[in-house]
């Protein structure tokens, strides 16, 4: 079966009797892995546990297909049921979902995480149509997903946020699930337990010294030094930075320089087209946007926006790591940047 998007809470909290296997695909892989071990929890409290629990990767079923059914019909030590947790590209994964779900998955329980695929893939439809088994999808949030996690993340430390702060604190976030939980838990933390958060608060932690500090990264890259790029990125690093929110803020500011650069082809000149921008530039970076604009016109800085997309998409294949992909992009518009500016 299919889970809808407004069922899959409902379906995690108390997943069907009669399904024995659930894959997660999509491509938001913080919201798979999230989801997968939200499931999994509800089968073996400790994940930890090798004696209930049996890890596979996709590596290990291309190489034995049969792996999964025998894995799942083997005796938990302790307990009635055996997990089973498969993590790979949905293809490599394909044969050894079909001979588990073909052999009933009789005192086991089998979750899925896989990448690489989309709803036409085989081992979506193989789970879509499977009567013992049943698909999620997992997509970038939406602004009322984010908001649920933060109730939920806030709720947990009995934090008090007003209406007003939860809509704050959701037009701050990305989509990703995994970088916004990470930055929820930050601001549980500046809260503390049983506190609370106000508007200037959360400004203050996700606000303007947030977008200044991804914005040093930015400015670096579109000014031409690698320098300063190395030191923003090196500081990043350092406080944890999540990778994909570096590169949509340096999206961000791209986005900016590709909509003053068309005001100017449209006449206006280059202070009032960077004043003008919504949302605003912060005052700190208007001289810096306006100098940038001799340089970063035309095709230029529409296909550095497109690069940065790029490099968020190859981050979500999983298949190299994060920070080195979002490097080598921002040293590749750095280098373009000192190109362009002879």
């Amino acid at each position: 079966m299919k889970v809808p998007a407004r069922q899959i809470q409902a379906f995690l909290s108390k997943p069907p009797p009669d399904i024995k296997a659930v894959l997660f695909h999509g491509s938001d892989f913080g919201q798979i892995s999230e989801r997968a071990k939200t499931l999994a929890k509800k089968f073996a409290p400790d994940l930890d546990d090798v004696f209930s629990v049996t890890r596979l990767d996709g590596e290990q079923i291309s190489r034995e297909p049969g792996l999964i059914a025998d894995e799942a019909a083997s005796l938990a030590m302790f307990g009635d049921l055996r997990l089973v947790m498969v993590k790979g590209r949905g293809t490599e994964l394909l044969d050894g979902c079909k001979m588990a779900l073909a052999a009933g998955l009789e005192g086991a329980f089998l979750v899925v995480e896989a990448s690489d695929t989309t709803t036409r893939h085989a081992i979506v439809k193989l789970f879509d149509t499977a009567k013992n088994a049943a698909s999620i999808g997992c997509y970038a949030d939406s602004d009322a997903d984010i908001a649920s996690l933060v109730r939920e993340i806030m709720g947990r430390d009995h934090i008090s946020l007003d209406d007003p702060v939860i809509r704050l604190i959701t037009s701050k976030l990305g989509s990703d699930r995994a970088g916004s939980r990470m930055e929820i838990e930050k601001l549980a933390l500046l809260a503390g337990q049983g506190g609370a958060l106000s508007l200037e608060d959360v400004s203050n932690a996700l606000g303007d010294s947030a977008a200044l500090a991804i914005s040093d990264i930015a400015v670096a890259a579109a000014e031409g030094n690698p320098d300063q790029l190395r030191a923003s990125l090196a500081k990043a690093w350092h406080e944890d930075a999540n990778a994909i929110m570096v590169l949509r803020g340096c999206q961000g500011y791209f986005r900016q320089l590709t909509m003053a650069a068309d005001d100017i082809r449209r006449g206006r000149n280059a202070n009032d087209a960077i004043r003008g921008l919504r949302p605003p530039v912060h005052f700190k970076l208007q001289s810096i946007m306006t100098s940038q604009l001799r340089f970063w016109r035309g095709d230029h800085v529409n296909e550095a926006a497109s690069k940065l997309q790029d490099a968020e998409l190859a981050i979500k294949t999983g298949k190299l790591d994060e920070r080195v992909i979002c490097a080598q992009c921002l040293l590749g518009l750095c280098l373009r940047a000192r190109a362009l500016r002879g």
